[in-house]
């Protein structure tokens, strides 16, 4: 059994600690691939513990590099996309998407002053409609192709969230099937009762208790590992174990994202460690057509950005990412 302290070190995601280590070692969804368009090229990301400015080119590449330029550290996410890469609005030095300095315009004629500049840069990809980082070693490993992300003829949309937790907090809850009938089916109900206006809580209150808000039980867990991670399974109250919670269950594909959805719709709950005590969370939902029926092609998966907090800076518990 762990320390207190082994355990704290394993879960922080700080550049040079184990877990950070360790997570810098695969992909992760850093923005929808729509974030970055003409009115919006750059946006400044946090990623491991790691401050950075994902931007778009004129030509369309996409980098991530050190939010500072190297001449007077202006904020490049203010930089202007040429089709060379990012041109920093203070004095115009021109970075690629590798971080080389690929141009000084006040550099003297001749001058091989810009060769010597580099700065930071990690490689990114896009699949799915999904921008990808990876902050490790090299070789990079190559980018999961998961089902979802290549499926054809589907329709697609993205959440977008920061959560004040840790990126682990995340994932054991993914791991856990029994909190689904207290927290999200039981306490869930509770919470949307008491935002009704006082005359509707009591009949609200004796409607939970008369159709067992809680929901079905749960008689039955099960977990077992394959090879890109472990599979979660649970049976309720009246169901075989043909049915697809059970037969199919939900996959926590190693290390930050867990695969939901039955019939028609499915998703990807991807779970990226900002630092230690934020994660942001990346959902990526897809609805399969009825058969017969012909989706538009989607020309951009649209990005919704989402609070967990309600005005009066309370959690928002009547939905299930925010429970």
């Amino acid at each position: 059994m762990l320390s207190a302290a082994q355990n704290e070190r394993l879960t922080q995601t700080g550049p040079g600690t184990p877990m950070g280590e360790l997570l810098r070692r695969y992909w992760h969804a850093l923005a929808g691939s729509s974030e970055l368009n003409e009115e919006n090229p750059t946006k400044e990301v946090r990623l491991l513990s790691e401050d950075l400015v994902l931007f778009r080119s004129a030509a369309g590449q996409v980098g991530l590099i050190e939010p500072s330029c190297a001449h007077r550290k202006a904020n490049l996410s203010y930089g202007v996309p040429e089709p060379e890469g990012i041109r920093c609005a203070y004095h115009g030095w021109l970075y690629d998407v590798n971080g080389n300095c690929v141009d000084q315009p006040s550099e003297p004629a001749g001058s091989r002053f810009k060769d010597k500049v580099h700065i930071k840069s990690y490689p990114v990809q896009e699949l799915g409609g999904i921008i990808f980082a990876y902050l490790g070693p090299v070789p990079a490993p190559v980018l999961p192709r998961w089902d979802m992300l290549v499926w054809e003829g589907v329709e697609r949309h993205i959440i977008s969230m920061d959560l004040p937790c840790n990126w682990l907090q995340c994932m054991d809850n993914s791991l856990d099937p029994v909190h689904f009938e207290w927290l999200h089916n039981y306490w869930g109900s509770y919470v949307l009762g008491m935002e009704k206006p006082p005359e509707e809580r009591q009949e609200w209150k004796e409607r939970m208790q008369s159709e067992n808000a809680r929901g079905r039980h749960e008689v039955k867990v099960g977990f077992d590992r394959f090879e890109y991670g472990i599979i979660k399974r649970r049976l309720l109250e009246g169901d075989t174990e043909d049915n697809e919670w059970w037969r199919i269950g939900h996959p926590v594909l190693f290390p930050n994202i867990l695969r939901v959805g039955q019939g028609r719709n499915f998703g990807f709950q991807m779970r990226i460690p900002i630092d230690d005590t934020h994660t942001h969370h990346f959902v990526y939902r897809v609805r399969v057509p009825n058969p017969g029926e012909v989706l538009p092609e989607q020309t951009e998966i649209p990005v919704n950005f989402e609070s967990v907090y309600k005005e009066n800076g309370r959690v928002r518990a009547d939905w299930v990412l925010g429970q």
